[in-house]
């Protein structure tokens, strides 16, 4: 009896499923022990499956997992402060930060996050993982680093002052680094926005995305197209379909893995794809030993396998987001399509989009700030686009690549259109008054389709649709009865409000996603005065971004720059907003607001 029999006769699916949860939670509760314990733990946990003790399994892997933390924990060497200089291998691609580069690096065995400005980081700048570069880099400890950070296995921080050299690193990577590449220079033909958007769809690169395009994808609950995902792993398949029904048993199985292995590696490993393509090798290993496992069993023993090979994982918004919603489609999606009437492509499509949702919105409420309810039309309406571009990308995306640029431009122009069709529901399906729903709704919306799935006669049903359509329209009547106050946006940015007045003031290094998520959030629609505390060529970007969304009246600064309008008021200019009076003080080429509790009425002076 193979192995694969064994673990199917001895545990069923709900002991699958318990283990993948109990596994997760082993790991969220590390222990470090000697080797010699985790070896005899696994002993234990290969007796207990050989004597079909599957409860008894369950817990010595659940013991498992957390010693696995516990030692992966351990195996973190804190960083010294130090100068390093020699081959790094880089771990992520460059990204764009600060005016600088942020890149993850790989030094003598130790991760750590890199930053560079200048130079160095013009050095960096065009780089890709997985490529080796001769660097000086002063290194530091961590410090006071955020969770996700450290679940990240880094060891320290690092400031690159030198790029002397590199080279293009392993032959897998540089497959996957030149398909990247050669994706990403047939779409030379788009604009940049266009390209940013493409390059997300294909193989999940955001790098380049404006910050609006996320605030639009965020606010449209869209944000998951340009985060690569098991769908993409489908497309994969059902490309090289052809090809895998020529094969034997053995060579498809051979061709599979090495493909996951090749895709995953342009999509720089992000969790779900990970988690997608470990749970295609779980099916190819059933079907190669002749053993049929559903797809719920296939999740349960590919979550459990990712967290015992790499516990910090969980950890891992994304794989948690992943994990769950596919979760939420092999649990109800089915169900829920039988229990709708209507067309049957458009029921399965909502039951996949609304169940994946429903599943993943308690951890949007916890980890961010609730579930945009636009985000159930928007999929509806971009996901049949997304899916084509994602297909296109990586067969006539990448033959795009080697032709001459008038024929991959023709090549493109469905991609151009799906794209404008993706980024317009992105930008004005999040204009309606829709609102966001928080834990309450979400808590309401689980009773109310576990009752729906549970009424056999049409009342009942009707009762819980009720329940529905009241829940998914409370946060759109709470959003337009919303009190105007004053929004803190950061120590240094703010947003000034009445019922009458309306002050952005903008300061520091403001990140221009927080501005837009807050003014949207607040369903800001006009502000009447923008104050700029010293203009740059990133307040002239962020202030075309809100005028996007947002009438903007007026706009005051130090200087007048980027042809954005800005005017210099004199200085001692008075705005009174809701009681409270904010004074222009001008500091050389600054332009700072003092403020001071009045009485006064709300009214704009000067």
């Amino acid at each position: 009896m193979s192995a694969a029999d064994l673990a199917s006769s001895a545990m069923s699916d709900r002991h699958v499923a318990a283990m993948a949860i109990v596994v997760w939670a082993g790991a969220l509760t590390p222990r470090h022990v000697p080797t010699v314990v985790l070896l005899t733990t696994a002993a234990v946990a290969a007796l207990a499956l050989h004597r079909r003790w599957p409860v008894r399994f369950i817990i010595t892997v659940a013991i498992l997992a957390s010693f696995l933390s516990g030692a992966a924990w351990a195996g973190i060497e804190p960083a010294v402060a130090e100068r390093y200089v020699g081959p790094v291998v880089l771990v992520t691609d460059p990204e764009p930060v600060s005016g600088g580069v942020r890149v993850a690096a790989v030094i003598e065995g130790g991760r750590y996050d890199l930053r560079a400005w200048g130079s160095p980081a013009g050095g960096l700048r065009n780089r890709l993982m997985g490529e080796r570069v001769q660097v000086e880099v002063d290194l530091r400890p961590l410090g006071n680093a955020p969770a996700w950070l450290l679940a990240q296995g880094l060891s320290g921080r690092g400031t690159v002052t030198s790029v002397e050299s590199f080279d293009v690193g392993s032959p897998h990577t540089r497959i996957a680094n030149s398909i990247r590449r050669t994706i990403e220079s047939g779409a030379s033909s788009m604009n940049r926005d266009e390209r940013a958007l493409f390059v997300g769809l294909v193989y999940g690169d955001d790098r380049q995305q404006s910050p609006l395009t996320a605030d639009n994808f965020d606010a449209a609950g869209l944000t998951h197209l340009l985060a690569v995902s098991g769908q993409n792993v489908a497309f994969v398949l059902a490309i090289t379909g052809p090809v895998l029904r020529r094969l034997g048993h053995r060579q498809r199985f051979t061709f599979v893995l090495a493909l996951l292995l090749l895709f995953a590696t342009v999509t720089r490993f992000e969790p779900s794809v990970v988690r997608a393509s470990v749970m295609t090798s779980v099916a190819a290993v059933a079907a190669l030993v002749g053993t049929e496992m559903s797809s719920r069993r296939i999740l349960g023993v590919a979550v459990a396998t990712l967290v015992l090979v790499d516990p910090l994982i969980v950890h891992s918004v994304a794989f948690q987001l992943s994990v769950a919603a596919s979760a939420g489609i092999l649990l109800w999606s089915a169900r829920v399509a039988r229990a709708v009437p209507g067309p049957r492509w458009l029921v399965e499509a909502l039951a996949v989009t609304s169940t994946a949702q429903l599943a993943v919105a308690p951890l949007l409420v916890w980890r961010f700030d609730g579930l945009p309810v636009a985000s159930l039309p928007a999929n509806l309406l971009a996901g049949p686009a997304a899916g084509p571009v994602m297909m296109w990308g990586l067969t006539g995306g990448l033959v795009a690549g080697v032709l001459p640029a008038g024929v991959a431009e023709v090549l493109h122009v469905p991609t151009r259109a799906a794209l404008w069709w993706i980024n317009s529901v992105a930008s004005q399906v999040p204009l309606l008054p829709f609102g966001r729903l928080g834990a309450i709704h979400i808590a309401l919306l689980f009773v109310a389709g576990a009752l729906g799935l549970r009424q056999t006669t049409e009342l009942g049903r009707a009762a819980a649709l009720v329940v529905l359509i009241v829940v998914l329209g409370q946060p759109a009547v709470a959003l337009a009865t919303m009190p105007a106050e004053t929004q803190v946006i950061d120590s240094e940015s703010t947003i000034w409000q009445d019922h009458r007045v309306t002050v952005l003031e903008l300061g520091g290094p403001t990140s221009p996603e927080d501005v837009l998520s807050t003014l949207r959030k607040a369903n800001i629609g006009a502000i009447d005065l923008v104050v700029v505390h010293s203009s740059s060529f990133g307040k002239a970007s962020l202030i075309g971004w809100i005028r996007t969304h947002h009438v903007v009246h007026a706009v005051w600064a130090p200087e007048i720059t980027m042809g954005v309008g800005e005017v210099i008021p004199p200085a001692g200019t008075q705005l009174l907003v809701d009681g409270v009076t904010l004074t222009v003080e001008i500091e050389g080429n600054r332009l700072l607001l003092d403020t001071e509790i009045g009485n006064a009425a709300s009214d704009l002076d000067g």
